[in-house]
């Protein structure tokens, strides 16, 4: 057995042991398809997490930390030329526009799929390629069309699947529209982030499909959906009960948050108490995941001080809200007010049942209207 045979048989026993793999089937795909054939260069950030240094096999730690249960970045600011500069002139800043997801997650998204001998797939965001070899494996190279945006990703991925034996269909193409060429499909597996779930996605998924994406928001994010399309082209599911965050499609551009804070900064609001019982936190509990599907375009920041952390919610409006962990007060203003949104979606969801991520159901229309609903379809939530 070769260290990295070695390396496979510990991540796969992790992945199970603690509940993220289920499926015997993907096992075998993670014990077999070898991570470092998509990870032979990547970044790491540096210890005090402010720049990014270049990692390749002549580092001797290099493979271990191909199999860590960890996200690992490959490409910054949408340019290949960075790493090199990286390997050159020491470590930089960026922001990741690629990246190797967790395995874990990936064993997730993938065990949610519930793919079949025979089914088709249709991933959105190519990346690296190493979720669409775990596909390939799984149910060869003719069932597999993947799509991202880079076609220099695109190229990279198909280069490097080859050399590992697999061949799926790669396509150099906006994900949102997804791949109508080779449509129908049984199964969508988006390893990007979407504001909303394109239509086209439902039009080229089979009657009685899914499709299993990450809603991108920016309040709290990583809400995992899994959606069974209707025979009217409609869909409806429930959101996964494990957090889950990729990076958003190109063509969506988040909120410009530092440019609605530093608006909101000079200001004077309305202040009080804050009813609530802590300030919105990632993979918080079930009431913020509806405060985030149901307060579109609503962001937040929260900053370390020394005087106590405060946290910022800002809408392109020029509504915000600002709260003081130190005192628990909240000042706000603008044409909305936001913490006052906050505090009846925890009402709601409080008189609910305190319902769990899994609880939580999204249905999206044929004309791409979306309805967030708890427990059951007919009970649609309202903002």
């Amino acid at each position: 057995m070769t260290r990295s045979d070695r390396l496979r048989a510990e991540l796969v026993a992790e992945l199970t042991g603690k509940g993220w793999l289920q499926s015997a089937g993907w096992g075998d795909a993670f014990g077999t398809v070898a991570r470092e054939r998509f990870l032979r260069q990547f970044f790491a950030l540096t210890p005090d997490r402010s720049r990014y240094e270049a990692v390749d096999e002549h580092r001797p730690d290099w493979l271990d930390m191909v199999y860590r249960n960890a996200v690992w970045p490959t490409q910054l600011d949408g340019d290949d030329t960075r790493w090199d500069q990286a390997r050159r002139s020491g470590p930089i800043i960026g922001t990741p526009t690629c990246s190797s997801t967790q395995p874990s997650l990936m064993a997730v998204m993938l065990d949610a799929l519930d793919v079949r001998d025979g089914h088709r797939v249709l991933e959105i965001g190519t990346g690296t390629g190493y979720n669409a070899a775990l596909l390939t494996h799984r149910l060869g190279g003719e069932q597999v069309v993947s799509v991202d945006v880079d076609a220099g990703l695109v190229e990279r991925a198909r280069d490097d699947l080859a050399r590992a034996g697999y061949r799926p269909v790669l396509v150099a193409a906006d994900g949102t529209g997804g791949y109508p060429d080779g449509e129908p499909y049984d199964r969508l597996i988006a390893t990007c982030a979407v504001p909303a779930i394109p239509q086209a996605w439902l039009a080229q998924v089979r009657s009685g499909g899914v499709v299993l994406a990450n809603i991108n928001r920016q309040l709290v994010g990583g809400s995992l959906v899994r959606l069974r399309v209707h025979p009217d082209g409609s869909a409806s599911g429930r959101l996964l009960d494990d957090y889950g965050g990729f990076m958003p499609v190109r063509a969506h551009q988040d909120t410009d948050l530092w440019d609605l804070v530093k608006a909101a900064s000079g200001q004077h609001g309305e202040q009080r108490k804050s009813r609530l019982p802590a300030p919105v936190r990632d993979e918080g509990e079930g009431w913020t995941v509806l405060a985030d599907l149901l307060m579109t375009g609503v962001a937040r920041t929260d900053l370390i001080r020394e005087d106590g952390d405060v946290q910022w919610l800002v809408h392109p409006d020029g509504s915000w809200a600002y709260y003081q962990a130190a005192t628990g007060c909240v000042e706000q203003g603008g044409s909305r007010r936001l913490w006052d949104e906050l505090e009846y979606l925890h009402d709601l969801w409080v008189a609910q049942g305190r319902p769990r991520r899994d609880d939580i159901g999204l249905t999206v229309g044929r004309d791409g209207a979306h309805q967030v609903w708890l427990h059951d379809p007919t009970n649609v939530v309202a903002p």
